[in-house]
């Protein structure tokens, strides 16, 4: 082959090796500032609905709550972070081995919890559609808080061997050595952020709804409630309807978001590591379509922002026209 041929071949390759950087850096920046943009507003959203005096003092709608402000800390951190290190070649991680540890660690920590908050909802439906009432007393407030900080503590000590086995490398960045550990991190990251969870919430979304179904064939006691019982009833009952529905929903769309953790090649390693932040940041539109409860709660804020603008220009009017009145009367 003549050296005008090599040259051109090499020349075909080149530009095929930067159209692909370009594409990889292309998708990296649009999906970074989507998933920051969508991510942020719908988590605040989640916490407004579920701080909300009808949801926040039920168990379930704490541990939504605790899944969405980890789920924003992950978006304001991790997401601005990844942007910064492959568009605009600004590596923290870079700077020195104990930042590259530190973060790598403190990133897949809270980048694990969300998942395990749902987790902890689907049990929770769980303890609460029980024909027990020892086990339905174990969905409480109380056991919510116990429950969240010992998750939070086990998933951190969980990944404490990460900061052991990630160091800076001058050639290709913050790395974890190769190896067996290398291994040993597929194997580990598989069961506990990839399919550890959605198998968790399979389980106990199930055995709610064999709950539920148990309960619809109960007898109905002799005595009968009165018509303000009756009511309460109907208004919980509702309201764990929508939250299991709404469990499930998030239970379903984070399996799909980390069923994409598997894919680890070229520019597909990229493209679906940063997918995977779509679970960390989807899940207020999730709960939006699956649960009219939490479509109501969110209405309300709206309509209460639109009264409050009125309030706030008829006062205006009001202030302008007395002015007015004033100026003409002296």
């Amino acid at each position: 082959m003549s050296s005008s041929g090599v040259n051109t071949t090499s020349s075909t390759n080149l530009d095929a090796i930067n159209a692909l950087k370009y594409s990889k850096i292309l998708f990296i920046q649009v999906w970074c500032f989507t998933m920051f943009s969508f991510g942020t507003v719908g988590h605040i959203l989640s916490i407004y609905v579920f701080t909300r005096r009808s949801l926040y003092s039920n168990p379930c709608s704490r541990y939504f709550l605790a899944s969405a402000m980890t789920g924003l800390v992950v978006v304001c951190t991790a997401v601005p972070l990844r942007l910064l290190q492959f568009v605009y070649n600004i590596d923290v991680f870079m700077s020195s081995n104990v930042m590259c540890k530190i973060l790598v660690w403190l990133l897949n920590w809270f980048k694990a919890l969300p998942s395990w908050f749902i987790v902890l909802a689907c049990a929770d439906r769980f303890l609460c559609s029980s024909s027990s009432a020892t086990i339905r007393a174990w969905s409480s407030i109380r056991v919510v808080t116990f429950a969240t900080s010992l998750t939070i503590l086990i998933v951190g000590l969980a990944y404490l061997h990460m900061p052991f086995y990630n160091r800076v490398n001058t050639a290709s960045g913050c790395v974890m050595d190769p190896g067996t550990y290398t291994t040993f991190w597929g194997i580990f990251n598989l069961f506990i952020f990839s399919m550890g969870p959605p198998v968790c919430m399979l389980t106990f979304g199930l055995l709610a709804i064999r709950n539920v179904r148990r309960s619809v064939r109960r007898m109905i006691p002799s005595n009968t409630p009165t018509p303000t019982q009756n009511q309460l009833q109907h208004r919980q009952k509702a309201t764990d309807r929508q939250l299991m529905q709404m469990m499930m929903i998030q239970s379903i769309s984070n399996e799909v978001s980390n069923v994409l953790q598997a894919a680890r090649l070229s520019l597909a390693a990229s493209v679906t590591s940063f997918l995977t932040f779509g679970g960390a940041c989807m899940s207020f539109y999730t709960f939006t379509l699956s649960s009219q409860l939490f479509r109501r709660v969110l209405i309300h804020l709206f309509n209460c922002q639109q009264r409050t603008i009125q309030v706030t220009s008829v006062n205006r009017n009001n202030r302008i026209q007395q002015n007015r009145l004033k100026t003409s009367a002296l």
